[in-house]
């Protein structure tokens, strides 16, 4: 290979930011998850477990992931469709929405006699439950209730409904913010994502992402930045500024979720059979890793003990570690992207010096040995024709 050729190598690979773990990703076969309908999942990084729900078998399934080989460990009842959960590590409960507009409340303490069972209903809507946040902060469950256009909190200490806030447009995603106290929800019908007080109740500020249609919606408090999923991208908010940019690394999407622990935002982005993906950034926004999915994986987790991403797969469960294929930091690509032009003109520059100095040399002129002989020579000549004017030619 020559040196041009290296030095696009090279640069080719310091550019070759993996944006696709594919080559690293970990199938497991479980027949029961290839085989649902799944919305929402969440983790149980205590016990290290997953939760779906599965509308095809009105229950959430429950996949260990303690182990290299995930294993399924069974469906808990809660006698309809499912669609949102929310998991509360504090209160040891996971809630899962029911599309009749109910939610369920499922003991999840492996020492109680009711581990693992439905142990209360709470009905929040007259005809839908959807998308739900947990916070330990206020102790509240949030309940999206699609398009009758409002937000419902329930007091995880008493499992009653405590407030309804109406935000006047069909709603997807809650979340609360706890480093400012507020409420967010995104609206796809008005492209925005509104601020909702929580202690009036009232919208204090509308976000909009031009023709975003946002669904998914994950916040990082700490950086107070607000990650949405578009139908055919994905939004970055800052929700300080209210500044927003647009990314379409991963193409839209539908559940969005950030993970502190890890400092990661998760997008689920259910498209096809061929064109569905998991995008991982990490919690600045900064895209680093996405894999192909199922078109049933709507959303995704990551087990902060491990690193690992899991999602839906067309055999069951794929999980794969983002930090084996970030791409290289920025610092480095821009040296790629540099040795990739700049190391060919160089290796063209020695090819033709040395290509120079290879060729016959055309001949130079008379050395001074050279020009000092001639001198001589004519120093000679001039003598012998000033003897022959004095003393005559010599005869022979």
């Amino acid at each position: 290979m020559g040196a041009a050729g290296a030095a696009v190598v090279a640069g080719s690979v310091l550019l070759s930011a993996c944006t696709s773990c594919d080559s690293i990703v970990r199938q497991t076969a479980l027949p029961v998850l290839a085989t649902g309908n799944f919305d929402a999942v969440v983790a149980d990084q205590a016990q290290h477990r997953i939760y779906f729900a599965d509308q095809a078998t009105h229950g959430v399934d429950v996949v260990d992931i303690s182990t290299v080989s995930p294993r399924f460990v069974g469906i808990i009842d809660v006698g309809g469709a499912t669609k949102g959960l929310a998991y509360a590590p504090d209160r040891h409960r996971l809630y899962a929405s029911i599309e009749s507009g109910a939610v369920a409340v499922i003991n999840m303490d492996p020492a109680s006699a009711r581990y693992m069972h439905m142990i209360d209903q709470v009905a929040v809507d007259q005809t839908q439950a959807d998308l739900l946040d947990y916070s330990p902060n206020t102790h509240m469950l949030y309940v999206g209730t699609g398009h009758t256009n409002g937000v419902v909190a329930v007091d995880a200490n008493t499992d009653n409904v405590v407030s309804r806030y109406d935000a006047k447009s069909a709603v997807e995603q809650p979340r609360y913010n706890p480093a400012d106290g507020n409420l967010y929800v995104t609206t796809p019908g008005e492209d925005s994502v509104l601020q909702i007080s929580t202690d009036t109740g009232k919208v204090t500020r509308t976000y909009t992402i031009r023709h975003c249609h946002p669904t998914g919606l994950a916040i990082n408090p700490n950086r107070q930045l607000a990650m949405v999923a578009c139908r055919s991208s994905t939004g970055l908010i800052n929700l300080r500024t209210g500044a927003n940019e647009v990314s379409r690394i991963v193409a839209g999407g539908d559940i969005v979720s950030y993970d502190a622990g890890a400092d990661r935002f998760l997008v689920g982005s259910s498209h096809g059979a061929t064109d569905s993906s998991v995008g991982v950034f990490d919690g600045d926004g900064q895209f680093l890793a996405q894999v192909k999915t199922s078109d049933s994986a709507h959303g995704a987790v990551i087990d902060d003990a491990t690193g690992r991403v899991y999602a839906l797969s067309a055999v069951g469960l794929l999980s794969f570690s983002p930090s084996a294929c970030a791409p290289p930091p920025g610092w480095l690509a821009l040296v790629g992207g540099i040795l990739m032009y700049t190391l060919p003109l160089a290796a063209l520059g020695v090819f033709l010096v040395l290509y120079a100095r290879r060729r016959p040399r055309a001949p130079h002129g008379p050395t001074w040995e050279d020009l000092r002989a001639d001198d001589l020579a004519a120093e000679r000549e001039r003598i012998r024709d000033l003897e022959d004017a004095i003393y005559g030619p010599e005869s022979g």
